[in-house]
């Protein structure tokens, strides 16, 4: 048993998914910018909103599938712990 009453195993696992977590922020924010910049030359006409659907969609499921990588070990490690 590590502190607290942890397993010693956890704490490498707690890293390397928080340096996966912080892999995949840095990845996130590279394709913004570049997306960004890439359409600053574009044309003043905005897509229709059907073709800005599977983007959008895809955007508001990057934070959340974030959040359940960060919450799952965290749930797991509590429930574990009782």
């Amino acid at each position: 048993m590590g502190l607290n009453g942890e397993p010693a195993n956890m704490r490498p696992v707690i890293i390397e998914v928080c340096a996966l977590l912080a892999m995949l922020t840095i990845s996130v924010s590279v394709v913004l910018f570049l997306a960004i910049w890439s359409a600053r030359g574009a044309s003043a006409t905005a897509a229709a909103p059907r073709q800005r659907l599977a983007t959008d969609l895809a955007w508001a499921a990057i934070p959340c599938l974030t959040l359940l990588a960060a919450a799952v070990p965290a749930l797991i490690a509590i429930v574990s712990s009782n």
